[in-house]
């Protein structure tokens, strides 16, 4: 609620270069109420910070900050599994023709 009480304080101007921030912050909000279990000693530990909502929205960032990373060892995990082409159309002429029995080269 404070945060929203500061946003109310700012020009326009302000608000929308902090677009981003706050549609992060209100996407943060909604998973945490819906989606995110949390023991009674963790949401203790957040409630202590004065803006915990931007706590994770800092937090977040900052493992984000790392993409390439992040790029790189999802596709390492997708090219390696192949377990996904069910769930995403193919290109028909670059699928891997399937093989039938045993053949010899």
């Amino acid at each position: 609620m404070a945060y929203i009480t500061e946003l109310m304080t700012k020009d326009k101007k302000e608000l929308i270069n902090l677009s981003d921030e706050i549609s992060a912050v209100r996407k943060i909000y909604k998973v945490l109420k819906s989606d995110v279990p949390m023991e009674n000693h963790q949401l203790g530990y957040l409630l202590r910070f004065k803006h915990p909502l931007m706590v994770l929205h800092d937090q977040c960032l900052i493992m984000e900050n790392d993409l390439s990373f992040a790029l790189e060892t999802l596709i390492n995990d997708i090219c390696d599994k192949r377990d996904i082409e069910q769930d995403y159309p193919m290109e028909d002429d670059l699928m891997e023709p399937k093989q039938e029995g045993v053949q010899m080269c």
